[in-house]
C-alpha cells in the first residue's frame, strides 16, 4: 500500500515539480531554500530510495536536443529564477551589480591577483563550470557539463547532458563554443580536475580545445580565506558555513558514476533528476561564495 508521503511525491513528480524550490531573501540576496527545516536543511522531494518510481528522462528534465556535426545531446536551460523560486531574480540582479561595480579600488586583493580578471569583465563574460563524470580519471567519459552564466540579461544554468555514452563528443564540441566566447572561468577545483578532464576527453574524442581565459578556482580561494577556520574547504562545507545552508538527501558525488550507468542501462531517470540538481546546486554555491568574497562579506 502506498503511503501518503509517497502519494505526495508522485503527485509532485506528475506535476513536473521536479526542482528544489529555493528562495532568496530580498533584503540580503541570500539563498534561502524552501522546504527548509528549522536547522536550515534542504530537503529533496524524491531520491533514488523511492524505488517504486520509474521516470523517463523527459519527466525530470525539460530540454532541447542539440544537433552538432559530432552527433546529438540534450541541452537543459533554466533561469536561476526558475530554480530559486521567489528569489532568483533578486540574486541575479545582485550578482550583475556586484560584478559590474568591480574596479581597481575595490576588487579583492591577494598575492595572486585572483580577482583582477573581473575588473574589465562584464557579467556576461564570466561562466561557472562543474562536470559530472563516470570515473575519477579522464580515461572514463564525462556525461554532464553544467554552466552558469549571465546569458540574455539573466543568470542562467545551462546543462549539457549526454543521454548515453555515444553523445559525449557532441556535448564537448558544443561546450568548447561556449568556452570560446567567455573571458573568465570560475570553478571549484576546476584547475586540477574539471578543465584537465574536459581537455583530455576532447583530445580523446578529437574535439579541438583551446583555453586562454583567466581561471578563478574557488577551492584555492576558500583555502586561503577560511582554511584555518573551517573543518575543511569542501564545497558543501563552504555552503554550510559561509552560505549558511545545508543539503539533506543530496546524492553523494561518489555515487554519481554508478547512478549514471544505471540510468543508461535501465532508462530510469529518477537518479538523473538528483544528479542534475546536485550539479546545479554546486554551480549556485560556487557563484554565491565568489559573490560573498567580491562583496567583502567574508
Amino acid at each position: 500500500m502506498i503511503s501518503d508521503e509517497m502519494r505526495k511525491r508522485i503527485a509532485a513528480l506528475n506535476r513536473r515539480d521536479l526542482k528544489h524550490a529555493d528562495e532568496v531573501s530580498e533584503a540580503e540576496g541570500q539563498v534561502e531554500p524552501e522546504g527548509r527545516s528549522a536547522r536550515g536543511e534542504m530537503r529533496v522531494m524524491a531520491t533514488a530510495s523511492d524505488a517504486r518510481l520509474h521516470l523517463a528522462l523527459e519527466e525530470v528534465a525539460q530540454g532541447e536536443e542539440i544537433h552538432t556535426p559530432a552527433g546529438t545531446f540534450l541541452l537543459i536551460d533554466q533561469t536561476v529564477q526558475e530554480l530559486l523560486r521567489g528569489g532568483g531574480r533578486a540574486f541575479g540582479a545582485r550578482y550583475a551589480r556586484a560584478i559590474g561595480a568591480l574596479h581597481e579600488g575595490n576588487v579583492p586583493h591577494d598575492p595572486y591577483d585572483t580577482f583582477h580578471s573581473l575588473i574589465d569583465a562584464r557579467a556576461e563574460d564570466v561562466i561557472y563550470i562543474d562536470i559530472e563524470t563516470t570515473g575519477l580519471t579522464a580515461g572514463t567519459p564525462l556525461f554532464l557539463i553544467g554552466v552558469l552564466g549571465y546569458f540574455n540579461g539573466e543568470l542562467r544554468i545551462v546543462q549539457l547532458l549526454a543521454r548515453d555514452y555515444t553523445e559525449e563528443a557532441a556535448l564537448l564540441s558544443h561546450f568548447v563554443t561556449m568556452l570560446d566566447v567567455s573571458q573568465v572561468i570560475v570553478s571549484f577545483n576546476g584547475k586540477s580536475y574539471d578543465l584537465p578532464y574536459i581537455r583530455d576527453r576532447c583530445l580523446f574524442m578529437g574535439v579541438p580545445f583551446r583555453l586562454g581565459q583567466a581561471h578563478i578556482d574557488m577551492l584555492h580561494v576558500g583555502r586561503r580565506i577560511w582554511g584555518r577556520q573551517l573543518p575543511n574547504c569542501k564545497l558543501q562545507t563552504l555552503e554550510q558555513y559561509i552560505c549558511r545552508r545545508t543539503r539533506q538527501g543530496d546524492i553523494p558525488g561518489a555515487e554519481i558514476p554508478n547512478a549514471y550507468h544505471r540510468f543508461v542501462k535501465s532508462g530510469n531517470a529518477v537518479q538523473m533528476r538528483d544528479i542534475l540538481h546536485h550539479n546545479a546546486l554546486d554551480l549556485l554555491t560556487t557563484t554565491e561564495v565568489l559573490l560573498r568574497v567580491v562583496e567583502g562579506k567574508v
